[in-house]
């Protein structure tokens, strides 16, 4: 008997959009709230100047969260 393993599905950018569905912020409150964070700019990347940005998914999301939980009241 031959066991399948299901292969986990793994996210390795977002986008800006990801990060409005994960977060459910608007884009202007993630701006001028999370994304100019330097904790959040590190994971920022984007091949050309005026290029998509995308951010590394797993640190990124790590920092949003530690940002809210720990920061905000």
């Amino acid at each position: 008997m031959i066991q399948e393993q299901q292969k986990e599905e793994i996210t390795l950018f977002w986008d800006i959009d990801d990060i409005i569905r994960e977060t459910r912020y608007k884009k202007t409150f993630l701006e001028a709230h999370l994304l100019c964070d330097p904790r959040i700019k590190r994971y920022e990347r984007k091949p050309k100047p005026r290029s998509k940005r995308v951010w590394l998914a797993e640190p990124t999301k790590e920092t949003i969260k530690k940002i809210i939980m720990n920061e905000w009241s």
